[in-house]
């Protein structure tokens, strides 16, 4: 990462680098980053959101007693694949798409079992 990268949202241009690390935190919860390690690190996530190559996590909860709640970023190319497997197979249905994840009900934890 270059020193001084400076990128510009819809409404402002910031160079992170010379933010102080609270404005740092509140631009990282405001895009629902999944980030506070440390300075350099919250930097490098915020310029990746900026250029449209930040990733989230996949989620995954339990959802009542024998079934998973999925929580999936569309570009995990992978795990959508699989997901479609188990819908198809009628294993898991689609619920709904929340917080830049679209998510999935099924009776299979994904990321412990895989898919066959």
């Amino acid at each position: 990462m270059k020193r001084g990268a400076v990128t510009q949202t819809e409404e402002k241009t910031y160079d992170y680098h010379k933010l102080r690390l609270d404005v740092i935190e509140k631009l990282i919860t405001h895009r629902e980053i999944e980030c506070k390690d440390n300075r350099t690190d919250m930097i490098r996530q915020l310029l990746l959101y900026d250029e449209g190559k930040y990733v989230r996590n996949t989620i995954v909860e339990k959802y009542g007693e024998d079934k998973y709640l999925i929580g999936i970023d569309a570009s995990k190319q992978e795990l959508m694949v699989q997901m479609g497997k188990l819908i198809e197979r009628g294993e898991a249905k689609k619920a709904h798409y929340a917080n830049c994840r679209h998510y999935y009900i099924s009776n299979i934890n994904i990321l412990e079992n895989g898919v066959d």
